[in-house]
């Protein structure tokens, strides 16, 4: 018996025309991750029948969801279709704003099982959350949260599909790869340890009776939210939060020329931040949590601009 490799799966997706339904002979892209799966989540109910021998009859399956996550390292020219699906917008002259669109995707995971292939297929998945992660000297790395409505398992490739091979693009960090990281709102510049970005569709599953799998996922707002930690330099620091201050959080990030991303969030608003004298050995910090709320000018909560040099 063959035993299977984490170190030798592959994860692929296309992105569908109609929810839930593969496209004929699709054209996969392998999706580079550094970890995370997708998996159904079944629900059961037991039989409580009554009976003298006190065995239980019946245990019922009643429904069939899919989630997960995929994490990773923030490369140029790699997420652009879940970037997308995060904000449910899409890409017009390289720039991406949050939006109402309801893009959908069909996930394969490839395992190998010593030159046999098992294939789990995800149809109707969506991009619920996505979160960025930029800590001191450190990689950028990410993470995509899915939901999706059913699995279903194959030992083959659906009929006609080809896989594009994906970049090679080099993995950005937060010492060498951002730029002109700025936080607005006071007079004393923000120096920042670290920070780190979600943002959350709220997606829903919608149960009907007569199936055990989802509809198209409900969508709530455009929930866009993170935390900055930075040290403590000046008293109109904390005073924004004390005013519930706001300001235009915006930076640069990726390694290769022209492959580089611009994220602004226009108007961020200042919540419960605290400060953080520490101890002997410890720099006074501020924790800066915020939410991106709409900004008139730039018509979103949250923008990210692609192919920067």
């Amino acid at each position: 018996m063959a035993f299977a490799n984490g170190s030798e799966r592959r994860t692929a997706y296309v992105a569908e025309t109609v929810f839930g339904t593969t496209p004929a002979t699709p054209a996969f892209k392998l999706l580079r991750i550094t970890g995370g799966s997708l998996r159904t989540n079944k629900g059961t109910v037991t039989s409580d029948e009554i009976q003298a021998d006190r065995n239980i009859r019946a245990e019922l399956m009643t429904s069939q969801d899919v989630s997960g996550s995929y994490d990773f390292e923030l490369t140029g020219d790699t997420f652009d279709d879940f970037i997308a699906a995060a904000l449910r917008g899409s890409w017009a002259t390289n720039v991406l704003k949050n939006g109402v669109l309801r893009p959908s995707f069909t996930v394969e995971e490839t395992i190998n099982f010593g030159g046999t292939n098992s294939f789990s297929r995800f149809a109707g998945v969506m991009v619920n959350t996505m979160s960025l992660t930029l800590p001191s000297r450190q990689k950028v790395t990410g993470s995509f949260g899915l939901m999706g409505a059913q699995e279903t398992l194959a030992s083959a490739i659906v009929t006609g599909a080809t896989y594009a091979a994906p970049n090679t693009n080099q993995p950005a960090t937060s010492t060498a790869n951002v730029g002109t990281l700025s936080v607005g709102g006071t007079t004393t510049p923000f120096r920042v340890k670290s920070l780190s970005i979600e943002v959350n569709n709220e997606l829903r599953v919608r149960d009907a009776v007569g199936t055990m799998y989802s509809a198209e996922f409900g969508a709530g707002r455009a929930n866009v939210t993170g935390t900055i930690e930075c040290y403590f330099e000046g008293n109109d620091q904390f005073q924004a939060v004390l005013d519930h201050g706001s300001g235009a959080i915006s930076f640069t990030v990726g390694v290769e020329a022209n492959k580089k991303y611009s994220i602004l969030i226009p108007k961020a608003q200042f919540l419960d931040g605290a400060r953080n004298p520490g101890g002997n050995t410890d720099d006074a910090m501020i924790s800066l949590p915020f939410r991106g709320v709409y900004d008139a000018t730039a018509l979103a909560s949250i923008q990210v601009t692609r192919l920067v040099a």
